[in-house]
């Protein structure tokens, strides 16, 4: 009798842990849900925030930095490629490329000695003015990531008001947000044969595209770049205007005399890497020693 006594007595004692147990898991998976639910709209409702973006106009002049390299410290690296080091600044050797060249081997890109790619994205057209995703970008960014080439992106805008300048950076935002991008996000408006949509637009307006496009690349936690050669950089916006972005400067020489301050310089369009068919933009990137 004793003996079954004890065994009712576990057998209630296990049917209530059990209840217990069931009762707490329950209340587990709602709370669970809860929170999911939670996060969820808390991510629904940030997104939306990101993707909410209205132009306010440009803020006041601000002091140009001046270039704080010391051009003289260039030199050609172990695979021929030009470089620059000094106490403070180290080059990467950075590619840039679309759709014009063609299928590209990341592999043998990077073991040409390829620290970094600036990608486009995409482009708005001339003609129709549709906003395109460059048809090689996607096999692009999964490439040189592999890879562990440092990944930068850019976008041929031909915007004509701020608010096609936003609707570029958006769709940007849209393909890289959450790609790990480590490489800036360019805005890069130039003219087109004399066919550019923007071709009547005055120095102010294009300053707004360039200014509405890297606040929405800012709002995504992304570094803005502006792209220019020293003519457009000069000429068509104002660097009073735009100086707080840093400058991805187009300069087709082995020595520039660009006065300010640029992060990343494009030095030619002639450049041979192993792995890209024919001619490719070759660029440094000046990062923090």
């Amino acid at each position: 009798m004793k003996l079954r006594t004890r065994v009712k007595r576990i057998k209630k004692r296990i049917s209530r842990n059990f209840k217990i147990a069931g009762s707490r898991f329950k209340r587990l998976i709602i709370i669970s849900g809860i929170g999911l639910l939670i996060c969820v709209a808390a991510l629904y409702t940030y997104k939306a925030y990101l993707f909410h973006n209205n132009y306010k106009g440009l803020g006041s002049d601000e002091q140009i930095p001046i270039n704080p390299y010391d051009m003289a410290r260039l030199k050609n690296d172990e695979n021929g490629y030009l470089s620059y080091a000094d106490d403070k600044f180290k080059s990467l050797l950075v590619v840039d490329v679309s759709d014009h060249n063609g299928k590209i081997d990341w592999e043998k890109v990077k073991d040409s000695g390829v620290q970094g790619a600036m990608i486009r994205v995409g482009y708005r057209g001339w003609g129709n003015a549709e906003i395109v995703e460059d048809r090689y970008f996607q096999s692009n960014i999964a490439g040189a990531k592999a890879q562990g080439i440092n990944v930068g992106v850019y976008f041929y805008s031909q915007a004509t008001t701020p608010e096609e300048a936003i609707e570029e950076a958006e769709f940007v935002m849209d393909k890289v947000w959450g790609r790990r991008i480590n490489l800036p996000v360019a805005f890069d408006m130039e003219p087109f044969m004399g066919q550019e949509r923007f071709a009547d637009h005055s120095k102010i307006q294009k300053t707004e595209m360039a200014d509405a496009f890297l606040k929405v690349v800012k709002k995504f936690g992304y570094e803005g770049i502006l792209y220019g050669n020293p003519t457009w950089l000069s000429n068509d916006v104002d660097m009073k205007k735009l100086a707080k972005y840093p400058v991805w400067l187009a300069h087709y020489t082995s020595f520039t005399d660009w006065p300010y301050e640029f992060r990343m310089w494009q030095f030619t369009s002639e450049g041979r890497v192993k792995g890209i068919s024919g001619d490719v933009d070759l660029n440094l990137y000046f990062g923090k020693n």
